[in-house]
């Protein structure tokens, strides 16, 4: 029985050494209501075991349309990608914390942080044996009373699978 089991856990441990896999990305974002957000950047690192199932830990910053407005923005993700080939769409949830900044406003604030959620679905495309190119959608749920409302991000970025 102790022999079983410690093959069964040496498999195991091979296995998922075998089929996992890591990939960074950088971004570029455009963020909705559109009268609020202008463009933004990120960066995302994820990594994959089984080929089915990513952790993600994704920052970015989105700047406002309202001088000197901004939100910074640190998100982890648990995503469901099927391995479909070269063609990979994935979705999942994520939590994470947020900060925005905005300059003179008529109540005085300057900023603030909090919490969020987000809905994420998205695709990917494998180029070759290392490079890959996202287009993703994000829904977000802010908490408290935030300075400005963020409700959906699209982005499209590239990377390196390794």
């Amino acid at each position: 029985m102790n022999i079983l089991r410690r093959t069964l856990i040496l498999v195991w441990l091979g296995a998922a050494s075998s089929a996992s896999a890591s990939e960074i990305t950088a971004f570029i974002s455009k963020a909705t209501p559109d009268d609020v957000w202008a463009a933004g950047i990120g960066g995302a690192f994820s990594i994959s075991f089984f080929s089915i199932l990513h952790f993600e830990g994704e920052v970015a910053r989105q700047s406002g349309e309202f001088e000197g407005s901004k939100m910074y923005t640190l998100t982890g993700s648990v995503l469901v990608a099927p391995p479909t080939g070269k063609v990979v769409p994935y979705a999942g949830l994520g939590v994470g914390a947020f900060r925005q900044e905005t300059g003179a406003r008529p109540d005085g604030a300057l900023n603030d942080n909090g919490t969020h959620s987000v809905l994420v679905a998205g695709l990917k495309v494998k180029l070759g044996a290392i490079f890959v190119v996202k287009g993703e959608y994000r829904r977000f749920g802010l908490s408290g009373k935030p300075l400005f409302a963020l409700e959906n991000r699209f982005s499209v970025g590239a990377g390196l699978s390794f």
